[in-house]
Order: C-alpha cells, then sequence, then structure tokens
C-alpha cells in the first residue's frame, strides 16, 4: 500500500498466527537446537545454528506459526534469513507426493501408466537408470543395503530411495511435478529435474511443502496458506479482508489415496526397518509423518500431521554450511515431537476417517 499508508497515515494488520503457538514453537526450536550445539567428549561440534517452523490449520490455511530462524536479531546465525520460506532441497520428504501420483487412479489415467498400490511389490536392487544426457544414475539407499522383493507400504514408510527413483521412472516426471504443482509447490517448474527429483533434487520452501502435506490432511483438497486476515486504514477502512475458508479447496487427489498416503506415513510397524521403535516419530495419538535428509548434511526436514493440525520443521544453516552427521529423525524430528505435543496435549485424541471405496487384502 506504499510507504505514506505505512508511516503517515498508519495501518492495522490482523494475522492469522496464534501467540502461544508462536512462542511455543520458537522455544521449542530453540531448546533443541541448544542440545543439538553441545559438544560432547569424543565427538566433533555438529555445526548446526538454525531451524524454522511452520504450523498451519489443515481446513482452513491458516498459518499459526511462522518461525524463521532462531533469533532474527542475531547477524551471526544470519538470523534475519526465513528459512520458513527459502528454497532448500527436501531430501525424501517429497517422495510422499511421487507415491500419491502413482496411487491416483485420475492422474494414472491422465499420464497413462499402470495405478500401484500398497500391496505393489518392486525389487530393491542395485539398478543402473540412464539420463538424458545418456550417463548412469545408480541411487542408493540412505543406510546403503538393499532388500530384495519389497511391498511398497514399507517402501514409504522406510524411505527406501531405488523404489522411490523406479516409482517415479513408472509414472514420469510430468506426473510428479504436475501433482507438486497443483499441490501448491512453486518451484517445480524447471523442466530440466531429473529422476532424482524424487529423493529431493529439486528445491522447495518449507511453507509450500507443509501446506502440501495438508492436502493429504485435508481428504486430497488443496490447502492454501494465509497469514493476514484483514487491514485497515487508520479511519477504520478495510483494505484487505481474508475471506473465510467456509468448503474445502479444489480437490487435486482422490480421497482414498490422500488416506492411503496417510495410513502409510502413520505406520509405525511398516518403517520399523529404517527408523525401529518408538523414538520422535511417535505420538500418543494417530499421526502421519515423513523426514528427510539431504545430501552432505545440508537440510533436515520432518513433516507430519494429525487431522487437525500440520507442522513442518526444518534444521540446517541459512548460509547453507554442511551439518555434521545430523539426519531428519534426530535433527528436525524432536521439534517436530515436541510441538506437536504440546499443541495437542490438551485436545481430544481424532482418528483420521477412511473413506468408502477400499479393498483390504492380506498380502504375502
Amino acid at each position: 500500500y506504499g510507504l505514506e499508508a505505512i508511516y503517515r497515515q498508519g495501518l492495522q494488520v490482523h494475522t492469522t498466527l496464534d501467540v502461544n503457538i508462536q512462542r511455543t514453537a520458537l522455544r521449542i526450536a530453540r531448546h533443541h537446537l541448544a542440545e543439538l550445539g553441545q559438544r560432547r567428549d569424543g565427538e566433533p561440534p555438529k555445526d548446526v545454528r538454525n531451524a524454522a517452523v511452520i504450523v498451519l490449520q489443515p481446513h482452513t490455511g491458516e498459518i499459526l506459526a511462522m518461525v524463521g530462524s532462531p533469533d532474527y536479531f542475531e547477524p551471526r546465525i544470519d538470523g534475519a534469513v526465513n528459512a520458513a520460506v527459502a528454497a532448500r532441497q527436501p531430501g525424501s520428504s517429497i517422495k510422499p507426493l511421487t507415491y500419491a501420483a502413482a496411487f491416483d487412479p485420475e492422474i494414472a489415467d491422465r499420464n497413462r501408466f499402470r495405478p500401484l498400490t500398497a500391496a505393489s511389490m518392486m525389487v530393491d536392487v542395485r539398478t543402473a537408470f540412464v539420463t538424458r544426457e545418456g550417463q548412469p544414475y545408480l541411487p542408493v539407499n540412505y543406510d546403503h543395503k538393499w532388500r530384495g522383493p519389497v511391498l511398497l507400504r514399507p517402501s514409504l514408510a522406510g524411505s527406501y530411495n531405488l523404489i522411490a527413483v523406479k516409482i517415479l521412472d513408472h509414472i514420469g516426471l510430468e506426473a510428479l511435478t504436475d501433482l507438486a504443482r497443483a499441490m501448491g509447490i512453486t518451484t517445480f517448474d524447471n523442466k530440466d529435474f531429473g529422476l532424482a527429483l524424487t529423493l529431493g533434487g529439486g528445491e522447495v520452501r518449507l511453507l509450500e511443502l507443509t501446506a502440501a502435506y495438508g492436502a493429504l490432511a485435508n481428504s486430497g483438497h488443496r490447502v492454501e496458506p494465509g497469514g493476514i486476515n484483514q487491514i485497515t486504514a487508520h479511519p477504520g477502512e478495510i483494505l484487505f479482508q481474508r475471506s473465510p475458508q467456509v468448503k474445502p479447496g479444489p480437490r487435486i487427489l482422490d480421497a482414498r489415496t490422500a488416506y492411503l498416503i496417510t495410513d502409510i506415513l502413520g505406520d509405525s510397524y511398516a518403517r520399523r526397518s529404517t527408523f525401529g521403535v518408538g523414538g520422535p516419530l511417535e505420538l500418543n495419538r494417530p499421526a502421519a509423518v515423513k523426514t528427510g535428509t539431504t545430501q552432505d548434511w545440508r537440510d533436515n526436514w520432518t513433516i507430519g500431521y494429525t487431522p487437525d493440525i500440520v507442522v513442518g520443521v526444518w534444521v540446517g544453516n541459512a548460509d547453507n554450511e554442511p551439518m555434521r552427521h545430523i539426519s531428519g529423525v534426530t535433527g528436525a524430528a524432536p521439534i517436530w515431537h515436541d510441538v506437536m505435543y504440546e499443541l495437542l496435549k490438551t485436545r481430544p485424541v481424532q482418528n483420521f476417517v477412511r473413506p468408502e471405496g477400499f479393498v483390504t487384502r492380506t498380502v504375502c
């Protein structure tokens, strides 16, 4: 509205932020960064300084908290950089979108591939793919192990890299990028992406990826994040009014697809081969969650949701300096867990509603 409106007339800006939630997220982020920064005997420093947290209401898109850095006024950590809206590589936290595209019947029909299910089997063995430059691409799993024949449920829950690449090769890059854009990700316009896109080869913003997960919590309806409810001029004139979201946004995924991804991301049994039992990915209620770690430990992600709240966390360094051996489950996940726990401890437990139209089978 121009500098004159701000400095001479004066504006009142009414945000969607909840002060208590904002303070809680900031306090927890600072606490865990301090813990990660503690140097223990015999261990090198972990070199981690920054974190960002987004808390969204999935049915309205309201931003309840946005922590862009642990301290805006600290130049030594580039604190004025808002990592919640900075473009960073997401690692494996982008994989649920690949699986969602592969499971969705309408996307499969539109892109002319055979839709997959949570019970589809693929073979997790050393595999070479040919890039458009004619070079071999040999993805490896995070733990450098091969598991042979695997079903897609534990492949997503356990974050197997090779299987995610095979799925993207099956559905085609366009199916993934089209879905990502429909879910609100604005950074996937580059047509030069390769199969590494499903492992985090393209940059995303924490706010947008958290909103994309919000669509999974919102039965496949797009979530449009917003942080401002109203702007008024000094005499009381309303310059901007955010329309209350009384009905869901446009449908971008079949409700069954959204539920199936949710069910897998909340399946602690299916992810035990990679993440073990218990730990920061477990809550005392149904929750779907996915981590991500990029090459050279530059970025940690954990994004997850219950039926009534979505929380996205990034941990790293604003100047892109690598951390030392901090993965999504050790860096971002404890922040995600504690924010979720604090925000939900007084709320009743809610279960995800299973839509009609599923066929359940026991698969050997």
